[in-house]
């Protein structure tokens, strides 16, 4: 079977669409280097089927090295939401409801619900604290 610029391109939207329904994050760089196979192949027709092949692999093997690890931190959460002072949060007060320790989090209730909360100092139950900040969803707070 001739590969068409046409077949690179299911190929690569059905490799996105698959790595949307799978963990990993690796069917979208394979999926990324068909459509960039089937742009080069649109734009020089005469390209060889090998040479083809032998393109998708190198574009796939590159596109893994250069931006998987920054996109991995992206959608695995790793990457911080929030982390300054002019957060929505920043400066409002909130309850210990779980001891917080120097080296131990703990939990605290703010508007209804519990956060996980970490301090620089320990934290005994019922005491008032003041939202310093937030880190994803772990509250930073400091006693008031």
């Amino acid at each position: 079977m001739l590969m068409t610029p046409v077949y690179w391109l299911y190929v690569g939207v059905a490799l996105i669409l698959f790595e949307v329904m799978t963990p990993g994050l690796v069917s979208l760089f394979f999926g990324l280097s068909a459509l960039t196979v089937a742009l080069i192949v649109w734009l020089v027709p005469g390209i060889g089927q090998g040479w083809q092949w032998i393109a998708f692999s190198a574009f796939s093997v590159v596109y893994i090295f250069l931006l998987r690890k920054s996109l991995k931190k992206v959608f695995s959460g790793d990457r911080e939401v929030s982390d300054s002072p002019g957060d929505e949060f920043a400066g409002k007060l909130a309850v210990v409801t779980e001891a917080v320790a120097q080296n131990k989090p703990g939990r605290v209730e703010f508007g209804g619900t519990t956060w996980t909360a970490e301090s620089e100092q320990a934290l005994a139950v019922g005491a008032s604290v003041r939202i310093i900040g937030k880190k994803n969803l772990t509250l930073k707070v400091e006693p008031v």
